[in-house]
């Protein structure tokens, strides 16, 4: 759907389209540019469906956390470049957290390793603006560009999940429990704020459930494309 989203992205012309969903099942989506072979290194979530994103980074356990996608037009819709989304996200989450009482930061200036010793989970990691809570990272996002449209994906970890154990989320860090679509609907008017967007919920065309449908058998379900490294 996301993938979908973005190839109609003209559609939403006004600013773009913004995505929350959760999981059914615990899966493990790899980053666009990670081996296949790593995902036998993390043994608490081998027996998770597997995928593979479109988008860079880490990999991230989908259980008890809230995913995010934003499509738009690249040149019309992202000002001061594509690192400005990332900003505009993350601090409206972070502004969205506090109301909580949660002193949420943007991390700057982290240590930088070369790709081969990056951990394989995404919130081992860390990157210029990731989120962290105290100092461990909550959110972070990844974006591909393709032709005029972008792509952003996103995650926020809420709970700590049995498959991947080493991570702690929010409550485990604060005591503060955070239910998952009030956080989206705060985090979207803030979203929304900053950019100078009017938000307007919408479904999906009958074009784009077709082109999802399309992604899906061509693309996302394939080993061709799971296993392409």
């Amino acid at each position: 759907m996301d993938e979908a989203l973005r190839e109609s992205v003209g559609r939403a012309g006004q600013g773009g389209c913004l995505r929350f969903y959760a999981w059914q099942v615990p899966t493990i989506s790899l980053g666009y540019f990670q081996h296949h072979a790593d995902r036998r290194a993390h043994e608490p979530s081998l027996d998770c469906p597997l995928v593979r994103r479109a988008t860079g980074g880490g990999a991230i356990l989908h259980d008890r956390e809230l995913t995010y996608s934003y499509t738009t037009a690249v040149g019309t819709h992202v000002r001061s470049g594509l690192a400005h989304l990332y900003e505009v996200f993350h601090q409206g989450l972070i502004d969205e957290l506090a109301r909580h009482s949660l002193a949420a930061r943007m991390c700057r200036n982290p240590v930088s390793r070369p790709r081969e010793e990056e951990p394989f989970l995404c919130f081992q990691r860390r990157a210029e603006r990731d989120v962290l809570l105290g100092d461990v990272k909550i959110a972070g996002s990844a974006q591909r560009r393709h032709r005029d449209t972008l792509l952003q994906h996103g995650s926020v970890l809420l709970q700590r999940s049995a498959v991947a154990p080493e991570l702690e989320g929010i409550e485990e860090l604060s005591s503060v429990k955070v239910d998952p679509r009030e956080l989206a609907e705060g985090w979207s008017r803030r979203v929304a704020s900053i950019l100078g967007l009017m938000l307007r919920l919408d479904v999906p065309s009958a074009q784009e459930l077709e082109a999802a449908q399309r992604f899906r058998q061509a693309q996302f379900t394939h080993a061709r494309w799971t296993e392409r490294r």
